[in-house]
């Protein structure tokens, strides 16, 4: 691509309205990409566009309320992208989290089990599913989504639905790279460590949440607790030309926590 090509990039974030997601649209901005801004919580979504407004312009970046679980949802964001900016050229798959407090894996409910897969998983399936007929059409795109390390580990310990839905996000990583290499799009994870971050549903008590920071610290090559700009670097080179011949791969970024 040219650097005018690299400047017309079009990349959608989910669940960018907080915390990592935030942190990735930025910095996809910016890159001097145009970004949409998707999120569950609308009034999330409208203040990171707002910020990143300031700083790339209102005509680069826009603001999606959407359920990333919902198929119409889904295709109707996709569609006020293209009938924006014309193309999507990367996807990051963010929305997700544990969204329950940690428990034993046999005390969660059916519904519980299938809310946890369904905005980890399913939800990244259906935007991937939304984005590629328009990548394939360009005969290019990025689709980079968001593992986490905890499926090495299977840590930590009450979290089961969680790490079972990353679990699948690496075998759907790596099943659309397969499918989806001739058509001239990559897809990728990342697996980000233990990054704390404010969230709607909290998970850990204050006092677990810190004895994980601290003793996933002593765990890392890196004794260092990640911040949300740790992750950026990862996510700008996998949507960006500098990565085109990678895909069907998960990169750690977690301070070497599941090295080897």
């Amino acid at each position: 691509m040219s650097a005018a090509d690299d400047y017309e990039r079009v990349a959608i974030v989910t669940g960018g309205g907080q915390g990592l997601g935030r942190a990735y649209a930025a910095r996809l901005a910016g890159a001097g990409a145009r970004v949409a801004v998707v999120d569950v919580a609308g009034g999330a979504a409208r203040s990171a566009a707002e910020a990143i407004a300031e700083d790339a312009g209102a005509d680069r970046v826009s603001a999606h309320e959407a359920d990333v679980t919902d198929e119409e949802q889904v295709g109707a964001f996709v569609g006020a992208v293209v009938e924006r900016w014309g193309r999507v050229d990367a996807l990051v798959n963010n929305a997700g989290g544990a969204l329950l407090p940690s428990a034993p894996f046999d005390s969660f409910s059916r519904a519980d089990w299938t809310r946890v897969l369904d905005v980890n998983l399913t939800g990244q399936w259906l935007c991937a599913a939304a984005v590629v007929p328009h990548m394939r059409a360009a005969g290019h795109g990025k689709i980079v989504n968001v593992t986490s390390t905890m499926v090495s580990k299977g840590l930590p310990v009450g979290l089961a639905p969680y790490v079972a839905a990353k679990a699948g996000v690496v075998g759907l990583t790596r099943a659309l790279a397969r499918e989806l290499g001739p058509d001239g799009i990559r897809v990728n994870a990342i697996a980000p460590g233990y990054i704390p971050v404010e969230t709607r549903k909290t998970v850990h008590t204050p006092q677990a949440a810190q004895a994980l920071r601290e003793r996933m610290k002593t765990e890392q090559c890196l004794p260092v607790v990640g911040v949300p700009d740790d992750l950026c670097g990862a996510v700008e080179f996998l949507c960006s030309p500098a990565s085109d011949f990678i895909t069907g791969q998960v990169v750690n970024v977690d301070g070497g926590w599941a090295h080897g």
